[in-house]
């Protein structure tokens, strides 16, 4: 097993021509640390190999793929057969198809459900595996990721036979046997508003009959979906079930699901994504009816989880590829990463991919923690979904300023097909739509405030800066002290507010939130490398962190003459050693 900590030398980005020369597991001091330090060495050492492997994947033949689906081989609709009948299928690229194997031949969906495997393979691992491939095509990552929300709710709440039947498919590695997933749950009228939903269910028998429609449907020819119907007269979500509904019938039959168009979407083209005509189709209860709400809540979940990684993946791909440009690129007698307002850029892009990762690795061990190992209390279920839409909003947007600087940084080649920049931040602009936008997100975390959200929360910031003790990390402890007792303070006002105002509010106090969070826990993953190894490049990062969100002179700064030093950019873009 590689110790990534200790082991990762200082990057020369001239070495590479693009990112496609990279491994974006190897190459990535990032990943692998957060490899090295939350999975154990047995898991770690079962599963590196395919994260080297798909490193090479994604940075090679995925996302070269990816380019020819995204220009010219985009998914098309075939409505008919030459003989007039009504098929309704998605034609695929052949390189798409290949992408398709290559990807669920990683473990991305199966190691969860590896009998094989050492000992239990936490969500990490598929997490790990998912944000390589993000890096590479969004648009099959959607796949991925409604995939897992359906085998993950099968794997919670359905029954003996949907596991034997459908989980079994869904995990499957051959992909002779393997099948895709997606959660139908958008309607017109609805959107946002699941208990809007009109789509109606009707019991026959071992089964119900399904009508209705649905506006926004993701990998929308997937051989298992799930989706919401209403059972009963009970107003909102109270009124929904859950069901399995299968493209093809036990009998081997088409069942009545009619893709009546495409969408033409500005990104993510691998994704056949279109809207879906249920006319009494054959649809499997899952679970309890009156329950359906809170297991497509769930599935939800997971596929937040997958988008938060979604943003984050794109900026480090962004960010990798503006390094790798900067340090080429000539002008006025010397390399464009030499000037000040550069390096700033570049500088802030990468703090803010490990703020994101100091959030994204507590949420993904929160889950764990919770749907894995399954020794959690409340307090870390009520953090969980917090933390769940504090990254799916944050990283996400992060997704869209990182591919945007990374655009800028390459000055008017950013702007032309032939860079990779056009296409990442078409894909990345609808990470924050996807499962909730940010005022969803900040609703969602309002939501878990008023029920109780605050301690857990609270005591996660107030223990963490408690354990950290050492010497060199003082100044910064009691500056992060602060502002988490100012955000203890902020909670506290806005919960005392009147509905309408707490919404008003909510954005502004989730912002707030995710900053102190990140910056706890980067003060934190700074501690673990100083006592490990004697690195303080984390350090510099919690510093420069709170530079970014808390130090708000009225000059800007410009007073005080602040700017980026060598130094600070040579530790923290290049991985340098301090």
């Amino acid at each position: 097993m590689t110790n990534s900590i200790t082991n990762h030398k200082k990057i020369d980005y001239t070495k590479w021509k693009s990112g496609n020369d990279a491994n974006w597991y190897t190459d990535d001091p990032i990943l692998t640390r957060y490899a090295q330090r939350y999975l154990s060495e047995i898991v770690l050492t079962y599963v590196e190999s395919a994260f080297q492997e798909t490193g090479r994947l994604a940075a090679g033949p995925i996302d070269k793929r990816a380019v020819h689906t995204d220009r010219d081989g985009a998914p098309k609709l075939i409505r008919y057969n030459r003989k007039g009948e009504e098929i309704n299928e998605i034609w695929y690229n052949e390189g798409y198809l290949q992408t398709v194997k290559d990807g669920y031949g990683t473990g991305v969906l199966s190691y969860r459900y590896d009998a094989n495997a050492p000992e239990k393979i936490p969500f990490m691992v598929n997490s790990i595996l998912l944000y390589m491939l993000c890096e590479a095509e969004n648009g099959f990552t959607c796949p991925v990721g409604l995939s897992q929300s359906v085998a993950f709710v099968l794997e919670k709440f359905g029954s003996v036979e949907q596991k034997q039947e459908y989980l079994s498919r869904l995990a499957a590695i051959d992909p002779d046997i393997h099948e895709q997933g997606a959660t139908f749950l958008t309607e017109i009228q609805g959107g946002s508003d699941v208990g809007a939903t009109e789509t109606k269910a009707i019991k026959q028998g071992d089964h119900y009959l399904l009508t209705g429609e649905k506006w926004f449907a993701s990998n929308c020819d997937a051989e298992i979906a799930i989706t919401l119907a209403r059972v009963n007269d009970k107003p909102s979500t109270r009124g929904l079930g859950l069901f399995l509904v299968p493209r093809t019938l036990p009998d081997g039959t088409r069942n009545n699901v009619t893709i009546r168009r495409l969408k033409d979407k500005l990104g993510v083209r691998a994704v056949a994504s279109g809207e879906l005509i249920l006319n009494e189709a054959i649809g499997f209860l899952i679970g309890e009816e009156e329950n359906g709400f809170k297991y497509m809540a769930e599935a939800l979940n997971v596929s937040r989880l997958g988008t938060s990684l979604a943003g984050l993946g794109v900026a480090r791909r962004a960010f990798l590829e503006a390094a790798i440009y900067t340090s080429q690129r000539n002008t006025f007698g010397k390399t464009i990463n030499r000037f000040p307002m550069v390096q700033e850029t570049l500088t802030n892009m990468i703090t803010e991919i490990e703020a994101g990762w100091a959030v994204s690795s507590q949420m993904i061990r929160l889950f764990d923690k919770v749907h894995t190992y399954g020794n959690h209390s409340m307090g870390d279920y009520t953090l969980l979904r917090i933390l769940l839409s504090l990254a799916k909003y944050r990283c996400s947007e992060l997704g869209v300023s990182a591919t945007k600087d990374a655009l800028e940084l390459h000055g008017g080649n950013g702007y032309i097909e032939e860079y990779v920049t056009p296409r990442l931040l078409r894909d990345a602009i609808v990470n924050p739509v996807w499962e909730g936008t940010a005022n969803i997100q900040s609703l969602e975390v309002l939501k878990t405030l008023q029920k109780g959200g605050t301690e857990p929360f609270m005591a996660d910031l107030f223990q963490t800066l408690k354990a950290i003790d050492h010497s060199k990390l003082s100044n910064i402890k009691a500056q992060l002290m602060n502002e988490v007792n100012r955000v203890e303070e902020l909670i506290e006002h806005v919960l005392k507010q009147d509905p309408i105002q707490q919404s008003a509010l909510a954005k502004k106090l989730a912002d707030f939130m995710y900053d102190v969070y990140a910056g706890v826990h980067l003060l934190e993953e700074a501690q673990y490398d100083i006592k490990k190894t004697g690195n303080r490049r984390m350090a510099l990062a919690a510093e420069h962190w709170i530079h970014l969100r808390f130090n708000h002179s009225p000059d800007r700064g410009i007073l005080s003459n602040s700017r980026i030093t060598n130094e600070i950019y040579e530790t923290l873009v290049c991985f340098g050693r301090k």
